[in-house]
């Protein structure tokens, strides 16, 4: 059963700002920002970077998945830093498939998926791990 008293709501909280910290990171011209750019067909002048709505709405999902991740963890008889990463990455693995079969119908170019999935790959293990290691 799912216990709401065991989430470290704090936890979750620093878990969403990694998440998102993460993301701009990720998809910036630092890490993968001009190949994810590439692979879209985009140039610089095109990209809008959304606005606020966007961001605020990016926030929510990156909550909801961190608040998700803490409520699995509660189902554990005992939360661990270990049990943290390995829930995390099983999210992750199963989000990454899923967007897969987006992707093959969608006809997208093979390295958008692979930048794609490996934020959502780094984020939820990150994400797990700090919540394993709080919760």
């Amino acid at each position: 059963m799912v216990h709401l008293a065991d989430v470290n709501y704090v936890a979750v909280l620093l878990a969403t700002i990694t998440t998102m910290v993460l993301g701009f990171l990720w998809y910036s011209p630092i890490l993968l920002g001009n190949a994810w750019m590439k692979q879209r067909g985009l140039s610089k002048t095109e990209m809008s970077g959304g606005g606020a709505l966007t961001y605020v709405l990016t926030a929510l999902t990156a909550l909801g998945g961190s608040f998700v991740l803490a409520l699995l963890l509660t189902l554990a008889d005992e939360t661990t830093v270990w049990s943290g990463l390995v829930v995390g990455l099983l999210i992750g693995i199963s989000i990454s498939l899923k967007i897969g079969m987006n992707y093959l119908f969608e006809g997208h170019k093979l390295g958008l998926y692979f930048i794609t999935i490996g934020y959502h790959l780094i984020s939820y293990v990150i994400a797990g791990l700090i919540i394993g290691c709080m919760q």
